[in-house]
């Protein structure tokens, strides 16, 4: 018999359909807000970044020093001309859509920041926190007890690592994983230790129905409408 689950499902409007699918770097811009809105996202993913005692929407880095340019390995470009920060995207999601952090940055920053920017504009919104960074996570953790914690999982030494970690680590309610690294044994495996579990990035309807199969929770994807009628066409 599977666990009992550590924390609240990911939920927003259209969230009961499951998988709830998460609109991947949604939340990245306002123009991106609105988009992932009509398409139909239960959830809205932004990459957050810690910068001069605020959390920034965006998926770039940015250049160190005065000049607005962003960056990233391929690439150069001119920030915005208005930085769009996390107090905007929960404005603009509360009643409409959960909100899925993906935190880039910031040890020994971002919890106090995030702490106050959730309890000043957070009302109305069901959000969650991930990263890659674990350190940075179970700061937040600490900081945000009542933010659920999903780590993130790109490379196979992390999955074995979190496998470990996750035996005597009670914050996480669940993974945020590359969709390769997971099967049907996998997630039933994350399932009995009371995790929920988040496949990244995935925009092939087929992957989607067969993930679905295995009874993931949610799906984060570029193609959040496409997938959904992928989903609702399966048999």
């Amino acid at each position: 018999m599977s666990a009992p689950r550590r924390g609240a499902p990911l939920s927003g409007p259209g969230a009961s359909s499951r998988p709830a699918l998460i609109a991947h770097g949604g939340g990245n811009s306002a123009a991106g807000v609105r988009e992932s809105l009509a398409g139909g996202a239960a959830v809205i993913e932004v990459d957050l970044w810690a910068r001069r005692g605020r959390l920034e929407a965006r998926h770039d880095r940015r250049v160190p020093g005065p000049l607005p340019l962003l960056y990233e390995f391929w690439y150069l470009k001119p920030a915005p001309r208005r930085t769009y920060y996390l107090e905007d995207l929960l404005e603009a999601c509360r009643g409409r859509a959960g909100v899925f952090l993906d935190l880039k940055n910031g040890l020994g920053q971002t919890a106090p920041i995030l702490r106050r920017v959730l309890a000043g504009h957070g009302r109305g919104v069901h959000a969650v926190a991930s990263s890659q960074n674990w350190p940075l996570l179970r700061e937040v953790g600490l900081a945000c007890p009542h933010l659920d914690l999903y780590y993130s999982i790109d490379t196979l030494d992390q999955f074995d690592l979190f496998r470990s970690v996750v035996q005597h680590d009670v914050r996480p309610v669940g993974v945020s994983c590359r969709h390769s690294l997971l099967d049907r044994d996998v997630i039933a495996d994350f399932h009995d230790a009371g995790l929920a579990v988040v496949a990244w990035t995935v925009d092939d309807g087929d992957r989607a129905r067969e993930l679905a199969s295995w009874s993931v929770d949610a799906i984060t994807s570029n193609r959040v409408g496409d997938v959904r009628a992928a989903l609702d066409s399966a048999p």
